[in-house]
């Protein structure tokens, strides 16, 4: 009986935790940012890593004293620009790999980091979409 009240507490433990770390995409500006820092305070908290946990305490104790809606536009604004950049990068890495006429495997290892550069640039710009 108490193995049973156990599993359904831990059970529902669990889903509310999966449910609050899904929940951050629904909110905006400096409300998901907070969610998103404590999903990675509790993911820090159950591994144990002290380093970790005291950077994202401190990281949610700035945010909660200096964040608005114009730093957290500038932070996403500075975020896809990085990313951009990193694609242009990879591009240009890319063209002159081939144009060059470097092996097979080193132009598909270039086009490997130039989608995944996209990936990053997409996901960031589609963050930035939502504020």
């Amino acid at each position: 009986m108490k193995l049973k009240i156990i599993l359904s507490a831990l059970l529902f433990t669990m889903s509310f935790i999966g449910f609050a770390q899904s929940n951050c995409t629904t909110l905006k500006g400096c409300e998901r940012k907070l969610c998103e820092l404590n999903t990675k305070l509790t993911a820090a908290k159950k591994a144990g890593n002290q380093n970790q946990i005291k950077g994202v305490e401190e990281a949610i104790a700035q945010t909660k004293k200096n964040c608005t809606t114009k730093t957290v536009n500038t932070d996403l604004d500075k975020k896809v620009k990085e990313k951009q950049q990193k694609v242009n990068e990879r591009t240009a890495d890319l063209n002159k790999a081939i144009k060059d006429n470097e092996s097979k495997e080193k132009i598909d290892k270039k086009k490997k980091k130039l989608n995944e550069a996209k990936a990053d640039l997409n996901k960031a710009l589609a963050e930035q979409k939502v504020k």
